[in-house]
């Protein structure tokens, strides 16, 4: 009888994409939220699949079909054994939480580069191999994929790795046989209610990560937030805190003096730090200047210098490096037209929100426009928690509100349907809100801007729905704006 430890060394490849198969490969027809991988069999077949493992029911396919508890987890565990378990080869920095988890990344990144290692980053943005760089299609790639990626980084002499870890990634078990030399939570708050049932299931997947650390693996957590000290409460392993707003934290901050740009703050290391590997870190003080805004921006810092520290980094080189980390985009990305400052900013839950108004109310303008992307094709909960969180900050610094469903401006996964919209409307204006609805980004983009005057500051929010919104904007401050035809009647009121 032939086992599948047999046929792996035979293997060239394993995907659970059929598309991606060739010669030689293994097919893992894995049961996804919209499509069942066992209706790809053949197609997987006929491009050359020697072996296929499935949960489903067995059947004779004519070529050896291992039928398996659960297709996800042997994904991950074949792919590792595959590519020979390559991120153990690594200092890999695995980061997640609702909100940071990009910036947190990045900023590792630069302070791994800055101090010579040869690194690689693996999120929402950019897949960085050590040589080579391409955009994201997922935060957190399929197992095969993610093991493919750490075999290449190792090859490319890779050494010094961020990854984010999302809550997806977790549950579908693509970070399951990932080997972290540190773990870090920034945040939790209310965000992917269209793939869990409730907030109660979001959570319980984020306290799965911790299952994903090795016992000597330290956990870096943010205490300023409720929901990392509830899951850090269950980790077992060595704990770091850090916090914004405590001095009992081991890692904490002061805040010097802010604008619009950053701000001044003095870290502060605050216990002795005995890791098990024997690295000793010592008490110690620094003043840092970030040239980005926000306090939701110190804590990712601090989270960031834990890692630094982790990893072996003076305290000094760290704080050169992120003094010199320039915001990842539309990551409170700030900038200027024409006397007016703009803020753009990826923000897409109710905590992401709630961080760019806590953030711009501290800056200076004469009036505040917001340009506000709705969510497409993820629930009507997070749409209505988002209208609710706009509305009630408009009650507390009033703006002119632009809504807008970007129509023209997403790809068919992103697209807002009848009932999110309807959701996001009905629920600004139970609120009493007052907004403009405009189904066209580039139509919302050229009223916004018709809308301000120096002096005053422009807010663009939203996720994919305003992605393009900078670059219509800057092509605007060129020409000469003409007024659009409104669409602001909704059909839904």
């Amino acid at each position: 009888m032939c086992k599948l430890e047999n046929i792996l060394p035979r293997a060239t490849g394993i995907t659970c994409d059929s598309r991606k198969v060739k010669a030689g490969f293994i097919f893992v027809a894995v049961q996804g939220h919209k499509f069942d991988g066992n209706m790809f069999i053949d197609d997987a077949i006929s491009r050359g699949a020697i072996a296929i493992v499935t949960d489903s029911k067995k059947i004779n396919l004519g070529v050896p079909t291992f039928l398996v508890k659960n297709a996800r987890q042997a994904l991950s565990r074949l792919a590792a054994e595959f590519y020979n378990h390559p991120s153990r080869e690594l200092q890999l920095v695995g980061i997640t939480g609702t909100n940071g988890k990009t910036t947190i990344a990045h900023m590792t990144e630069h302070i791994f580069r800055s101090h010579g290692f040869n690194t690689g980053l693996i999120g929402t943005l950019e897949v960085n191999l050590g040589k080579t760089s391409h955009a994201s299609t997922l935060t957190t790639p399929d197992a095969a994929e993610l093991q493919y990626y750490f075999r290449n980084m190792r090859q490319n002499g890779v050494t010094h790795a961020a990854m984010e870890v999302s809550a997806q990634g977790i549950d579908m078990n693509r970070t399951d046989d990932v080997s972290f030399t540190c773990g870090i939570i920034s945040n939790i708050t209310k965000d992917h209610l269209d793939f869990y049932a409730d907030f109660k299931s979001y959570v319980n997947t984020k306290k799965h990560f911790l299952h994903l650390l090795n016992p000597g693996t330290p956990l870096v957590i943010n205490v300023d937030d409720k929901f990392c000290q509830d899951i850090a409460a269950n980790y077992s392993g060595m704990l770091i805190t850090i916090s914004l707003f405590t001095k009992d934290a081991d890692i904490s901050a002061e805040i010097i003096s802010t604008s619009t740009y950053g701000s001044n703050i003095r870290v502060n290391i605050n216990n002795q730090i005995n890791l098990a590997s024997g690295l000793i870190i010592l008490p110690e003080q620094l003043e840092l200047k970030l040239i980005i805004p926000g306090h939701h921006n110190i804590q990712n810092a601090l989270l960031a210098i834990a890692a630094g520290l982790l990893a072996g980094l003076p305290l000094t080189t760290i704080g050169k490096a992120l003094s010199e980390f320039k915001s990842v985009d539309r990551r409170m990305t700030v900038f200027h037209l024409e006397g007016r400052t703009i803020v753009d900013d990826t923000a897409l839950n109710p905590g992401s929100i709630n961080a760019v108004f806590e953030t711009i109310r501290h800056m200076r303008f004469k009036r505040l426009i917001v340009a506000n992307a709705v969510r497409g094709s993820r629930g009507t909960q997070i749409n209505s928690d988002n209208a609710e969180v706009l509305a009630k900050w408009q009650q507390h610094l009033p703006f002119t509100l632009l809504v807008t469903s970007s129509t023209e401006a997403v790809d068919p996964l992103n697209i807002v349907t009848t009932e999110e919209l309807r959701t996001f409307i009905q629920t600004l204006h139970f609120l009493n809100a007052d907004y403009t609805y405009i189904a066209s980004l580039h139509e919302t983009i050229v009223h916004a801007y018709e809308l301000t005057s120096p002096g005053d500051l422009l807010l663009l929010i939203g996720a994919q729905g305003m992605d393009k919104g900078r670059q219509i904007l800057t092509a605007l401050s060129r020409l000469e704006c003409i007024n659009p035809l409104l669409s602001s009647s909704c059909p839904f009121l």
